[in-house]
């Protein structure tokens, strides 16, 4: 899975496997309800690429 910084406000994730493509499309599921509020997704703890294998994050309501 590639992540590529379009701006300062947005990002775009590009999956590279089928695998990687449904997990992508399960998180929008997740995240952008038609019939309910939406939810976001907020950053937890801290990320330093030399030291962690994946950065954390946590689902809240918005």
């Amino acid at each position: 899975m590639r992540i590529s910084i379009e701006s300062k406000t947005r990002i775009k994730i590009i999956p590279e496997t089928e695998h990687e493509k449904e997990n992508l499309e399960s998180l929008w599921k997740i995240l952008i309800r038609c019939e309910s509020d939406s939810k976001v997704l907020c950053p937890v703890g801290s990320y330093i690429a030399s030291q962690d294998d994946g950065a954390n994050f946590v689902i809240q309501d918005q």
